[in-house]
C-alpha cells in the first residue's frame, strides 16, 4: 500500500522515532527521517528501507524548517538525557552556575520550541491530526508545585503542549500528545535499583515509588510506532498514554522473577537512599523525583489520558506488547539473569571517548567512570562503536553519543 502522504520524523534513528518511521513506511507513507548524522549505520539502514534521510540540527530552526517542507504529518520527540550526560554540557552548566539537570532542561525546551516554530510554518499542509508529539505530564503543575525540578518531565510538557497552546493555536488544533510509559529497557540506566542481587540470591528492586502505585510500561522500539499510527487515525486534540502494561513495581519484578525462576522482592526506599545508590548523583536526584512523582500524583500526573483500549474501542487497530510477553521473549531480560549468575559487570562509559580494558578477575570491563550496562542491552539508547586498539585486550570507544536508538550490538565484541 502506498500513498502520497509525507511524514517527517524527528529523531528517526532513535528508539521512538525509529519505531514511528518503520510503522509509517509499512503503511505506505513517504517517510522523511530527520537525524543529526545521515552517515550513521541506523540512518543508512533507514534509507535502505525506503526513507528519505536528511540532516538537521535541533539547535538551528532553519534546518528544521527546510526539513518540514511539504509535511502532512510531523512526529516530534526531544531528548533530555543527551545534554544531561555530555561532558561539554556539564562543563557549560558549571560555567553558568546551574546544575546539569537544569542545563539539560534548558536545552530540551529550546530544541522543542525550535521544532514547534518550524512546524508552525507548515501548519497549512499538515493533516487535521498531523502534529504527533511525544511528551510527559507537566510535573510542577500536576503536583501543585511539589515537584518543581522534575526537569525531564517539564522539559517536554512546558513545550508540548504548553508552548504550542500559548503561541500557535492553529497548530495546537492539529496536535495529539503521546505520553510514554516507563520503557521496558529502562533497567539499563539503573540496573542496581531495578535488579540488585542480594547475598541470599534474591533480586531486589528498590525505588521511592509506593508499592501500590500503578505504573505504565512500554516497549518503545516495538510498539510506539503502532501506537502513533493508531493515534494518527483518531481525531486531533487528545492526549494519550502509550503503554503495554500498567502494574505496580512489585508486580513488575514478580513477573520477571517468575519467568526467570529467581526469588525477587520490592523495597520502597527514601530519595536519599536512591541518590546514594546511583553512580551519578544528579541522575539519582532526577530519577528519584520521577519515582516519587509516580506515587503522587502519579506518573501521568493525574491526567485523564486515552490508552490503547480506548483506541480499539474506536475501531482502530492498536497492537501493544505486555511486560510479560516482552520479558518471556526478549533475550535482554534473560541475559541480565545469566550475567548476574556469573557475576559479570560491564563498566562502559558511553557518554564520552574513553579507553577501557578487560578486567579478567571480575570478568568484565573497567573504565574511569561507572556506567553499568549489559551485553545485548539497548545501552540506554545510545550507539557505541568499539574497536580493538592493540593485542593487549584494550578497546576504545571511538564514537560516543551517536543517536538515540536501540538494538545496538557493537559492544558485544568487547564482552564476548
Amino acid at each position: 500500500m502506498t500513498n502520497d502522504k509525507l511524514i517527517c520524523v524527528v529523531g528517526a534513528t532513535g528508539n521512538q522515532g525509529g519505531s514511528v518511521a518503520r510503522r509509517f513506511l509499512k503503511a505506505g507513507f513517504r517517510v522523511r527521517g530527520l537525524t543529526r548524522n545521515t552517515a550513521s549505520p541506523t540512518a543508512q539502514a533507514l534509507s535502505s528501507a525506503g526513507a528519505e534521510v536528511v540532516a538537521v540540527d535541533l539547535n538551528d530552526v532553519s534546518t528544521l524548517k527546510s526539513a518540514f517542507a511539504g509535511a502532512n504529518v510531523i512526529f516530534s520527540v526531544t531528548n533530555y538525557w543527551e545534554p544531561f550526560f555530555r561532558p561539554d554540557c556539564r562543563e557549560q552548566a558549571e560555567k553558568e552556575g546551574i546544575s546539569c539537570r537544569k542545563f539539560a532542561y534548558n536545552v530540551e525546551v529550546q530544541q522543542g520550541k525550535n521544532i514547534v516554530d518550524a512546524a508552525a510554518t507548515v501548519v497549512d499542509s499538515l493533516d487535521d491530526n498531523g502534529f504527533l508529539v511525544s511528551t510527559l505530564s507537566q510535573a510542577e503543575k500536576c503536583s501543585g508545585g511539589k515537584f518543581k525540578e522534575l526537569y525531564h518531565f517539564d522539559g517536554k510538557a512546558d513545550v508540548f503542549p504548553a508552548y504550542v497552546d500559548e503561541k500557535y493555536p492553529e497548530l495546537a488544533a492539529k496536535m495529539s500528545s503521546i505520553h510514554t510509559g516507563y520503557f521496558f529497557t529502562s533497567f539499563n540506566i539503573l540496573p542496581d535499583s531495578y535488579m540488585n542481587k542480594l547475598p541470599d540470591g534474591t533480586f531486589e528492586m528498590s525505588f521511592t515509588t509506593s508499592p501500590d502505585a500503578l505504573v505504565p510500561h512500554l516497549d518503545p522500539v516495538g510498539d510506539l510506532g503502532n501506537f502513533t499510527y493508531a493515534v494518527y487515525q483518531m481525531p486531533p486534540g487528545k492526549a494519550y498514554m502509550a503503554e503495554g502494561t500498567t502494574c505496580t513495581w512489585p508486580e513488575w519484578i514478580e513477573t520477571w522473577g517468575r519467568i526467570n525462576n529467581v526469588p525477587v522482592k520490592y523495597r520502597q526506599v527514601t530519595p536519599d537512599e536512591m541518590t546514594a545508590a546511583t553512580p551519578d548523583r544528579d541522575a539519582g536526584i532526577e530519577t528519584g523525583y520521577m519515582f516519587s512523582y509516580t506515587s503522587d500524583p502519579g506518573y501521568d500526573g493525574g491526567m485523564k489520558l486515552l490508552r490503547a483500549k480506548d483506541i480499539r474501542e474506536a475501531g482502530i487497530d492498536c497492537p501493544m506488547t505486555s511486560w510479560e510477553e516482552w520479558a518471556k521473549n526478549n533475550r535482554i531480560t534473560r541475559e541480565i539473569h545469566d550475567m548476574q549468575q556469573r557475576k559479570i559487570r560491564c563498566l562502559l562509559n558511553i557518554f564520552r571517548p574513553a579507553v577501557i580494558r578487560v578486567d579478567a578477575e571480575n570478568d568484565g570491563l573497567c573504565t574511569d567512570r561507572l556506567e553499568i550496562l549489559r551485553r545485548d542491552a539497548y545501552l540506554a539508547g545510545y550507539f557505541v562503536i568499539v574497536t580493538c586498539l592493540e593485542e593487549t585486550e584494550e578497546f576504545g570507544v571511538v564514537e560516543g553519543v551517536e543517536e538515540e536508538f536501540g538494538g545496538v550490538t557493537a559492544a558485544e565484541t568487547v564482552l564476548d
